[in-house]
């Protein structure tokens, strides 16, 4: 367990500043990158003084974003010690990931079943797009997070074929414990190739109107994906 906070926090991209004008959205985001793509990592502890040094914003729009990260599953409050970043539990992550497949499996049979033909020639421009990897950056760490964020994109368009906004919500809390498990599994967000095997595979379901195999293809592979990261999580030191 860390016994000092950490101290060593980046400063907020001007491109995040921007794209975050009010200051309790712009605290949650940063620190949210911080978990999804590096800079925290679990056990560290933070300290609502020292985020408010980092962003220069007052101790409120942080306890704010503490709090949001907090119920979101990714940071926990310790009386008399402080904010911690949550250690997975292999156990629970392979739970977790059970429970992540169950609801992305309804979403991708609905998705297959309400998509309109229109919308099926939109989607397959759209993941020809994100396949691509000719745009993507050099840094091996921000490449990472440049393809999160498509992973992000085809989960979100997932749920908007599925026309049911309400789970876009609860599908956001699942993407975000997932992307974190990855990241700690794995040093940095990545997936086997299995992952992207099965992507075509859901995907060419919806674009085809199949709404069994959407739903079987996404239940195997995430579960699976589960019991990959609990394993990697138990071999980490």
């Amino acid at each position: 367990m860390a016994t000092s906070f950490k101290s060593d926090l980046p400063d907020a991209p001007v491109a995040l500043r921007r794209a975050h004008p009010r200051l309790h959205d712009l605290a949650y985001a940063y620190l949210k990158g911080l978990l999804l793509d590096g800079g925290l990592d679990p056990a560290d502890r933070i300290s609502s003084d020292g985020l408010g040094r980092a962003l220069s914003i007052s101790r409120a729009p942080v306890g704010d974003a503490i709090r949001r990260l907090t119920m979101d599953g990714l940071l926990e409050v310790l009386p008399q010690v402080g904010v911690r970043v949550v250690t997975p539990v292999p156990a629970e992550v392979a739970d977790f990931y059970e429970l992540f497949a169950a609801t992305e499996a309804v979403i991708g049979r609905l998705a297959a079943s309400r998509r309109t033909p229109a919308e099926a020639v939109a989607l397959r421009q759209l993941l020809t797009t994100l396949a691509s990897r000719n745009d993507l950056p050099d840094d091996p760490d921000e490449r990472a997070a440049a393809l999160r964020q498509r992973n992000r994109r085809r989960y979100e368009r997932l749920h908007q074929l599925a026309r049911s906004p309400l789970s876009t919500g609860i599908g956001e809390s699942f993407w975000d414990r997932s992307d974190f498990f990855l990241r700690v599994a794995f040093g940095r967000f990545q997936t086997p190739r299995y992952v992207s095997a099965s992507y075509k595979a859901v995907f060419d379901a919806v674009v085809d109107g199949d709404p069994a195999v959407a739903e079987r293809e996404i239940a195997h592979h995430l579960s699976r994906l589960g019991r990959d990261v609990a394993e990697a999580l138990t071999a980490r030191p």
